[in-house]
């Protein structure tokens, strides 16, 4: 493995069909400064604080850049943290955080604005809600990001934001029989992912986890040669707590995930071997979507 600073991160997919609620901030100018970002962190961790009308917390799981976890490696030292870390935040820090999530396969887009202005909350509802209710939720967890980010923030429709008229899309496979080997498998998972690709903003699956971590660590292009490389990647990300890999791909491959974010709707992937079992989506609506603008 490389001997220098790596960043392979962990990140919490968001899911749940229709059922997550989004959130842009657009704290003012560039959003990698080290202000904002520590700023982000707390008002981040704020919005677990927000219950419904029955005193439950209505999210599961919130994914945006302040929550999102980070595998760092310099050297033989490697060690799990916060992606955001307040003693990291300085001119080489932040430009290397932004590189990162340039070129990282489940982040770009997803979670920083193109013109690296913005960033984007996924908010995992833990229960189904009414429209009206969901509507008054984002309208909560909007107000509650405003308040804690900075004075003069404001709420503002999603019609204003970057992720206004995309969609989220998330299948998960199930394999109909025995699998076949590994290799063979992510080979033709790599397929149907450039094919979501060519038709989304952004899409990947563990194909793109394992090509990211095998660049990352021995310095190799490609998916792994072979089943005995893909465990090993396996129990790598397993000793480290990450999660990723396991998300979106079961180890024994009886499980696949594919998520794509595009204008349109994608249809389903198609995979030999494998029937689909479960879909989950999302697209801007006023109920969904909301910004929160302090420029």
């Amino acid at each position: 493995m490389r001997k220098h600073l790596l960043w392979l991160l962990c990140v919490a997919l968001p899911a749940g069909a229709q059922d997550w609620l989004a959130l842009t901030l657009y704290p003012g100018g560039e959003l990698y400064q080290a202000g904002h970002l520590q700023r982000l962190v707390g008002a981040t961790q704020n919005l677990w604080q927000v219950k419904d009308t029955e005193g439950q917390t209505p999210i599961r799981a919130l994914d945006s850049l302040a929550s999102t976890n980070a595998i760092a490696a310099q050297g033989d030292d490697v060690r799990f943290r916060r992606l955001i870390e307040i003693r990291e935040l300085t001119p080489a820090g932040l430009q290397t955080l932004a590189g990162l999530v340039e070129r990282h396969p489940l982040l770009g887009p997803r979670l920083v604005t193109t013109a690296g202005d913005g960033t984007h909350f996924w908010l995992r509802l833990a229960r189904p809600y009414a429209e009206a209710d969901k509507a008054e939720l984002l309208q909560h967890y909007a107000k509650r990001l405003a308040a804690d980010f900075a004075p003069g923030c404001r709420v503002a429709s999603g019609a204003e934001g970057a992720l206004q008229g995309l969609h989220l899309q998330e299948w998960a496979l199930q394999a109909a029989g025995p699998v076949p080997s590994h290799s063979a498998t992510l080979q033709a998972l790599q397929q149907a992912t450039a094919s979501l690709r060519q038709r989304s903003v952004q899409a990947y699956s563990a194909a793109d986890i394992l090509v990211y971590l095998r660049q990352v660590l021995n310095g190799e292009s490609g998916l792994p040669a072979s089943d005995g490389e893909v465990a090993q990647f396996y129990l790598v990300a397993e000793s480290l707590r990450s999660r990723d890999l396991q998300d979106l791909a079961r180890p024994d491959f009886q499980r696949l995930k594919l998520v794509a974010l595009g204008r349109e709707h994608a249809e389903v992937p198609s995979l030999p071997g494998y029937h689909l079992e479960t879909t989950a989506q999302w697209s801007s609506t006023p109920n969904s979507y909301l910004t929160v603008d302090c420029r």
